[in-house]
C-alpha cells in the first residue's frame, strides 16, 4: 500500500470531517456492538516535522497528518475519560498545541492550510455525562487562533481565511455555543468571552464585524 496524501484545500473542513471521518465514526464492529478507535495515528510527509502526544485514557484516539516542513504539534489526552482529536496541517512552519482534560470526554477537528500558523488549545469537560467540541480551520499565513473551553457542553466552530488573522474565545461554564468566521488580512481580535448559556454567532471581514444570535443544532 503506498502512502495516502491528504492535501487540505478549501474544502478541508469537509475532508477532515468526511475523508478521514475514521476518527468520528468506527466501522470496525464486534458482534452487534461498535468497538471504539482508539490509539495514535501520524502520517508526515515532509522533513523536520515533529508530534507529541500523550494519552492518559487507553480509549482516547488522535490522528495526525502533516504534509510539509517544520510543523509541529503537542497534544495531551488527559483526565478519566476518552478524548478525540483529529488535526492535519498543510504547508510549513504551523504548530499545534492542545490540552484535553477532564471527566467528560472532548472532541477537536482542526485543520491549517498554510505557512506560520498556529492554534493553542484548551478543551476542558468536567461533567462524565456530557461532551465539550470544537471545531478549527484557518488558511492562510501567520494566522493565530486560542481557543479556552472550561465547563460543560461547550461548542465552537471558528475559522479564518487570511494572512495575520488572530482570533480569541473563552467559554466557562456550560452550554456556551459559538460560530466566528471572518475573512481578510490583518483583522482584529474580538477576544470573545462566553460566561454560561452564550449563543453567538459572528461574521467579520475587512468591512467589519456582524453579531447575531447562532441557529441552535441538534439538541439546542
Amino acid at each position: 500500500m503506498g502512502t495516502i496524501r491528504i492535501r487540505i484545500r478549501r474544502a478541508a473542513r469537509a475532508v477532515l470531517l468526511l475523508g478521514a471521518a475514521g476518527m468520528t465514526v468506527s466501522t470496525q464492529s464486534v458482534g452487534a456492538q461498535e468497538a471504539p478507535e482508539r490509539g495514535v495515528f501520524v502520517t508526515q510527509i515532509a522533513d523536520t516535522s515533529r508530534v507529541n502526544v500523550t494519552q492518559r485514557n487507553a480509549d482516547s484516539l488522535a490522528r495526525v497528518v502533516q504534509d510539509g516542513a517544520d510543523n509541529a504539534v503537542d497534544l495531551v489526552q488527559d483526565g478519566n475519560a476518552p478524548h478525540r482529536a483529529q488535526i492535519a496541517q498543510d504547508g510549513e512552519g504551523n504548530s499545534v498545541i492542545a490540552l484535553q482534560d477532564g471527566d467528560g470526554s472532548t472532541q477537536l477537528v482542526l485543520a491549517q492550510e498554510g505557512s506560520g500558523n498556529s492554534a493553542a488549545l484548551l478543551q476542558r469537560e468536567v461533567s462524565a455525562t456530557s461532551r465539550t467540541a470544537t471545531e478549527i480551520f484557518q488558511q492562510g499565513n501567520g494566522n493565530r487562533m486560542v481557543v479556552v473551553q472550561d465547563g460543560s457542553d461547550n461548542r465552537a466552530t471558528l475559522s479564518q481565511l487570511g494572512d495575520d488573522n488572530t482570533m480569541t474565545a473563552t467559554q466557562i461554564n456550560s452550554g456556551n455555543r459559538l460560530e466566528w468566521n471572518q475573512n481578510g488580512d490583518g483583522l482584529a481580535d474580538l477576544q470573545v468571552i462566553q460566561g454560561g448559556n452564550g449563543t453567538l454567532q459572528i461574521t467579520q471581514s475587512a468591512t467589519g464585524a456582524q453579531f447575531a444570535p447562532a441557529p441552535a443544532g441538534p439538541g439546542g
